[in-house]
């Protein structure tokens, strides 16, 4: 693993971009950082290829389902370790419920390792398999979340890939590997449930979601629109903000504001015409929430902005 090479490659298929590093520190194990960026999910499926991974989400969202039928996401500044079988039966289907994904992951392919590989890994400390062992493969990923050092290393992964340096990249994913042997953070026996979703959730869930996003200018109330969709307003909450990351009237708020301050850049529509097509009856209340979300009034956006095309900026 002394010998370090670089591999990048860049593909576009179905509406989706996604650029690929990869840090390749033997066969059997590199680092590999992705940026995707869709507008239509980036749906892939993924057979069983006997490896063992820890990902890490710096933007956007990343979501599993999982041979069960059951689902799960992994949010930014979360962490997930997953080990597959060598199975081909043994399918999950990955998505990118938001569009945008950047993250990277420490993957090591269990076919390919060799006896140095073994060796430098006992002498480390770290077993591999004796990890994996502590896994219950039927129970999909483990998620790691708030776990304050790891974040920080991957972290310092991102800063040492910005300067290429691999030298560090090296370093800290051992690191990595060292920390989550020695804090037995592949233990499953507490596992949060609340960590996965059934499909029907899942399906009802985006159902809704194409809704709001069909339907944005009127008036949406969630707890009335959930009973037309047979789930749970309570679990409708948990599941919508697993999959993207707020709540749903912070979603529709943000959809709302972001197309309004879009027609104060591209149209000469008054504020009041702005306000009601996006969905709000009440201009002071719309003035608030375009500053909660903006930063600014919009009176103060449209005049800023046009002011900063005027000098050429």
């Amino acid at each position: 693993m002394e010998q370090i090479t670089v591999a990048s490659s860049l593909c576009s298929f179905n509406n989706t971009v996604c650029n690929m590093d990869r840090y390749i520190f033997s066969p059997a194990i590199i680092l590999e950082f992705s940026q995707v960026h869709s507008r239509d999910n980036a749906e892939e499926t993924h057979r069983g290829i006997n490896q063992f991974r820890i990902d890490y989400t710096r933007i956007g969202r990343f979501e599993c389902e999982f041979p069960d039928r059951s689902f799960s996401c992994r949010g930014e500044n979360e962490i997930t370790l997953l080990a597959t079988p060598k199975s081909p039966d043994w399918v999950y289907n990955a998505s990118i419920p938001t569009g945008v994904y950047h993250g990277c992951a420490l993957i090591v392919f269990l076919d390919k390792l060799d006896s140095a590989d073994n060796a430098f890994f006992e002498r480390l400390g770290v077993g591999v398999n004796d990890l994996i062992d502590k896994m219950d493969i039927e129970q999909h990923w483990q998620k790691l979340i708030n776990v304050k050092r790891l974040v920080e290393l991957f972290e310092d992964i991102y800063s040492a890939h910005s300067v290429l340096n691999r030298e560090i990249l090296y370093l800290r994913s051992l690191e990595i590997l060292l920390y989550i042997s020695q804090n037995n953070c592949c233990n499953f026996t507490n596992r949060r449930k609340n960590d996965f979703y059934s499909a029907k959730q899942v399906r009802t869930v985006k159902q809704i979601h194409d809704f709001i996003l069909s339907n944005y200018p009127q008036s949406i109330s969630f707890e009335a629109l959930v009973r037309d969709y047979d789930i749970g307003y309570s679990i409708f909450n948990k599941v919508f903000k697993t999959i993207y990351g707020e709540s749903p009237y912070q979603y529709l708020k943000r959809i709302r504001i972001n197309l309004a301050a879009q027609r104060l850049l591209e149209t000469k529509m008054s504020i009041l015409e702005i306000c009601n097509s996006v969905g709000y009856d009440n201009p002071s209340k719309f003035s608030g929430a375009f500053k909660s979300v903006i930063g600014v009034l919009p009176r103060t956006f449209r005049k800023e902005k046009n002011g900063m095309e005027h000098l050429g900026a």
